[in-house]
C-alpha cells in the first residue's frame, strides 16, 4: 500500500465504524489531522497508527508497512551528521534518514517530511535549536514528533533551554555511542 494518507471514511473503515463517527472524531480533535490545500481534513498514516493503537484497535498489516519511520538530523557540522547516521544505521536499519543544516532548512523539512524523530543540535545558523523546537511545538500537526537535542556548549544551561522549549531528551557532545544508541531507543520504543 503506497497511501499514506487517509480520509475520515479511511478512519471509519480501520475502527469498524460509522463515517460520521470518524468524522465526529476528527471534529472533536481526538484525532491529529491537517487540511489539504482544498480543506479537506486528513489523516497522516502515522497519526492513523498512534490512534487505533490508543483505541487497543489491532493495527492492520497494511499499515504497519506503508508507515515510515522517518528521522530527521539537523546539525551543521558534517562529521557530527556522519556519526549520527551511521548510529541510526545500527540502531533502525529501516528508517529513513534526512537531513538539514540550519534551522531555517530544520523547519522546512519537518512540515514536508513530518518525521518521527528529530535529532536537533543547539548551535546552527540561522534559528538556533531552542527556536526550532518552540516552532515545532506550536504547530499541532507536529506535536507527535519525538525531539533529541544534542550540544557540545555550555551542556547545562543548553539541555534546560531545550528541554524547556520542548525537546524529549538531550545528550552533550562529544556523546558516548552507546549512550547515544540507547536515547534513541527509548525515544523511538
Amino acid at each position: 500500500m503506497k497511501v499514506k494518507v487517509f480520509s475520515a471514511y479511511d478512519l471509519a473503515r480501520f475502527c469498524h465504524v460509522d463515517p460520521k463517527t470518524a468524522w465526529k472524531w476528527i471534529q472533536d480533535e481526538k484525532i491529529s489531522f491537517f487540511k489539504t490545500a482544498g480543506g479537506q481534513k486528513r489523516i497522516w498514516c502515522h497519526d492513523l497508527i498512534v490512534f487505533l493503537k490508543s483505541l487497543n484497535i489491532p493495527v492492520p498489516a497494511e499499515l504497519e508497512t506503508s508507515s515510515i519511520f522517518r528521522i530527521l538530523i539537523v546539525d551543521d557540522e558534517p562529521a557530527s551528521r556522519r556519526t549520527i547516521r551511521l548510529v541510526i544505521r545500527k540502531v533502525l536499519p529501516k528508517a529513513e534518514i534526512h537531513e538539514a543544516v540550519d534551522g531555517f532548512q530544520a523547519g522546512s523539512k519537518v512540515m514536508a517530511l513530518k518525521p518521527s524523530l528529530l535529532i536537533l543540535d543547539q548551535f546552527l545558523p540561522g534559528m538556533n535549536g531552542t527556536e526550532v523546537c518552540r516552532f515545532i511545538r506550536a504547530e499541532k500537526e507536529l506535536k507527535g514528533i519525538k525531539i533529541l537535542a544534542v550540544s557540545g556548549q555550555e551542556i547545562e544551561e543548553t539541555r534546560n533551554q531545550l528541554l524547556e522549549a520542548g525537546a524529549d531528551d538531550f545528550i552533550g557532545k562529544p556523546f558516548d555511542v552507546k549512550d547515544f544508541a540507547s536515547r534513541l531507543k527509548e525515544l523511538v520504543s
